[in-house]
């Protein structure tokens, strides 16, 4: 696949590399000698196998405290991860390949999501959702296209699926950042857009605000339109995992655990949406889980030819070193 990037947007990655200082995040050990490891995400599918494993106790049994701060973009996310204000933190990899182009440097822990994004339209515009892909996408001629912010993940995906269509993703469509959570289902709902980059959460929400939606494309799973491809990353600032490599195989491992207790336990993905608030209850919750669990149990593996595949949707086609930015041992600590 192809993707252009607009220079306004290789523009605000070069500026935040550029300003924002390059210093290691909190980790100090306390008094107790537990290590607090400073964690950057947004409340979403791709944050469940973190969840897991503070509910379930393992950060604590390595000797770790995880102190998460909750997010709406990747972009504060990137920025926060880049000043050392995280020093780990969930992002698009389209996002993390064009900073890591520009100059930024990271650390590479493990996926932590498939994919699981749709191409969603109103109802009303009466689009032809049998069309197969991409022509389906030529429909979004001079239409408005929402993401949840301009330069992130979604956005730098989708214009790689538009290019395919045979679309220009800088004149065919006009696009709007439309945030996260109930800023953007209220929105779509208003009609402020007519697509959008949709997710299990804005679909939840737009389904109980009672808003219907058209699914262009499902791109969830291996056999979409998407190939292997990882939603999410779990990203460690270079100093933080250059200078404290035992921390970060520790938490490593404590992930990692959190993901196979994704898979074994049934309650336990129930319990983690839960805990980052996606459903209004205990039920909801789980009937959620049962619907969108497969980007979280049946993550492509880490490899170069995985690796490789992530530049596809990057501005560029730009594949960073594999042996210089992911961290050696994580996926199986």
């Amino acid at each position: 696949m192809r993707a252009a990037g607009p220079g306004v947007l290789r523009l605000l990655v070069l500026l935040v590399v550029a300003i924002l200082p390059w210093t290691a995040g909190c980790s100090g050990a306390g008094a107790s000698g537990t290590a607090t490891v400073a964690f950057g995400g947004v409340r979403d599918l791709g944050t469940t196998g973190y969840a897991v494993a503070e509910l379930e106790g393992f950060y604590a049994d390595q000797g770790l405290k995880f102190s998460p701060t909750w997010a709406t973009s990747g972009t504060v996310l990137l920025q926060g991860l880049v000043s050392g204000d995280f020093d780990v933190a969930n992002l698009g990899p389209a996002q993390l390949y064009e900073a890591i182009g520009n100059g930024a440097c990271a650390r590479v822990l493990r996926p932590t999501q498939g994919a699981a994004y749709a191409v969603i339209a109103r109802t009303g515009l009466g689009l032809d959702t049998s069309l197969p892909y991409p022509r389906v996408l030529t429909q979004l001629r001079g239409r408005t296209v929402g993401v949840a912010a301009r330069g992130a993940s979604q956005e730098l995906v989708l214009r790689s699926l538009l290019a395919d269509a045979g679309l220009d993703p800088d004149t065919d469509v006009r696009w709007a950042a439309i945030g996260g959570g109930a800023s953007a289902a209220s929105t779509f709902a208003s009609g402020r857009v007519d697509a959008a980059m949709s997710y299990p959460q804005l679909e939840v929400n737009l389904e109980a605000g009672g808003t219907a939606f058209d699914k262009l494309v499902d791109l969830a799973g291996s056999r979409s339109p998407l190939g292997r491809f990882w939603q999410s990353v779990a990203v460690a600032n270079c100093a933080w995992a250059d200078d404290h490599h035992d921390a970060v195989i520790k938490f490593c491992h404590a992930l990692n655990q959190g993901f196979e207790a994704l898979e074994r336990q049934p309650d336990a993905g129930p319990r983690a949406f839960a805990r980052l608030g996606l459903g209004s209850g205990p039920e909801q919750a789980e009937r959620l889980w049962v619907r969108y669990r497969a980007p979280v149990v049946d993550i492509p593996a880490l490899d170069e030819e995985t690796w490789r595949h992530q530049a596809a949707f990057t501005p560029g086609g730009t594949t960073p070193d594999f042996s210089e930015y992911v961290v050696d041992g994580c996926s199986t600590a």
